[in-house]
């Protein structure tokens, strides 16, 4: 009896978590970062190491401006999921915006190593010949911050887009027959 109690309260509890995160994940969506922050620490009280709560609580520091709790975050998530591409992404980010020009290469190379778009390795490429080029003000490390988050949005798009239609090919190269069924149907295969 004390077993099932104990699973079904783990259950309440898993599924609560859950719902904590998913109300994180819709406000960051809608960018309401505040509410996306509350809702990812509540998420993170009760799963203190859930991976997802994380991203989405850097993820909403970050685009608040609050770099130093995203710096933070960040690093955590990386000591649970050093192959996490949003970590590294926004670790990156944080780290271009807080003047760290070579934690923030590090970051995105070992990026570009796990996501290798071309185009996106290119935006890397050109923001960083631009920061070793001149000084940059604030100002400009944001832009190029938010040129190079744009450009990995757009890699994650096209690769989805090509997982997709490469699924649709996938299922249109079997032929497919239809013939007179033996009482009045059809029968494909």
């Amino acid at each position: 009896m004390r077993h099932v109690l104990l699973t079904g309260l783990s259950c309440l509890l898993t599924a609560c978590a859950t719902s904590v995160q998913t109300l994180g994940e819709r406000a960051l969506v809608r960018g309401d970062f505040a509410v996306a922050i509350t809702e990812f620490q509540r998420a993170l009280n009760e799963d203190p190491e859930g991976e997802r709560a994380l991203e989405g609580l850097g993820v909403a520091q970050y685009r608040s401006d609050a770099l130093a709790a995203a710096a933070t975050t960040v690093s955590r998530l990386l000591e649970l999921a050093p192959r996490s591409g949003t970590a590294l992404l926004y670790g990156g980010l944080v780290a271009l915006r807080q003047q760290q020009d070579d934690l923030a290469a590090d970051r995105l190379a070992q990026l570009r190593v796990i996501e290798p778009d071309p185009r996106f390795g290119a935006q890397v490429d050109r923001a960083f010949a631009l920061l070793r080029a001149q000084p940059v003000s604030d100002e400009t490390r944001a832009f190029i911050a938010a040129s190079l988050e744009d450009a990995a949005r757009a890699a994650l798009e096209i690769r989805a887009a090509q997982d997709e239609a490469n699924r649709a090919w996938m299922f249109s190269t079997f032929p497919v027959r239809c013939y007179p069924g033996p009482r009045a149907g059809v029968v494909c295969f």
